[in-house]
């Protein structure tokens, strides 16, 4: 499973780690100024995460269904998870028309996948959508952080108390102590919440940067070796 995040006090970082049961994936640097990773879940390498050269985020990280939101082909009003993303990437969903866009079209499931996004505009402000749930709006001045792992942030909103998750957990334990946040502090708090469990290993890491406007990577949670991706 999955853990990211987005520091928004000053200056913008972003955080993200990929934990794999398996699947193949490839960063892809096609789209004029996006970094992804694209990821086959058994029907193809599809945009899974990944962050644009003027800061914009998204990702779509598994999450247990409450038995709705389930696939229906895409229409004018209905997309799925996947054609989402991939539309905003190719600009026919402009970030700033994102909650305009999410009141007149309902978000459904892929195919067998029960997955919600993380999305972030290029000023910070924060949307997730979890299909057969509903759609939250965190505005970039309402909290210095935002985090997202595979919970449902709508169920927990409503319920409160203890998420049961410890990765969850973690990143707001240290996100909330965070006056400044670096790029070595982001990967201190990737490193804290990663897994090694047979079924999942956290196999990519990244963090964005605003200042610099790179990408910071790493692999097979070698965080100490990092490579480094010029937006600019």
């Amino acid at each position: 499973m999955c853990t990211s995040f987005i520091f928004r006090k000053d200056c913008k970082i972003i955080g993200m780690n990929f934990d794999n049961n398996g699947m193949r994936f490839e960063i892809n640097t096609s789209r004029p100024g996006w970094f992804t990773v694209d990821v086959d879940g058994g029907r193809g390498k599809y945009p899974s995460f990944g962050v644009s050269n003027k800061g914009a985020f998204f990702n779509n990280l598994m999450v247990d269904s409450n038995g709705k939101g389930l696939y229906r082909r895409p229409s004018k009003k209905v997309t799925h998870t996947t054609k989402l993303i991939t539309d905003l990437l190719d600009g026919k969903i402009p970030f700033e028309k994102l909650s305009e866009y999410l009141q007149e079209v309902e978000v459904v499931n892929t195919p067998d996948w029960s997955c919600h996004n993380m999305i972030a505009d290029a000023d910070a402000n924060v949307w997730i959508v979890e299909p057969g749930r509903e759609n939250l709006y965190s505005a970039s001045e309402s909290t210095h952080y935002y985090v997202m792992t595979n919970f449902s942030l709508c169920d927990y909103q409503k319920v409160g108390g203890d998420s049961g998750c410890s990765r969850y957990q973690e990143a707001i334990m240290r996100l909330n102590k965070a006056e400044d946040f670096t790029v070595d502090e982001a990967f201190s708090l990737l490193a804290a919440v990663s897994q090694h469990s047979d079924e999942w290993k956290t196999d990519f890491s990244m963090v964005y940067a605003e200042k610099a406007q790179k990408v910071y990577y790493c692999l097979n949670s070698n965080f100490n070796e990092r490579f480094e991706f010029s937006l600019t």
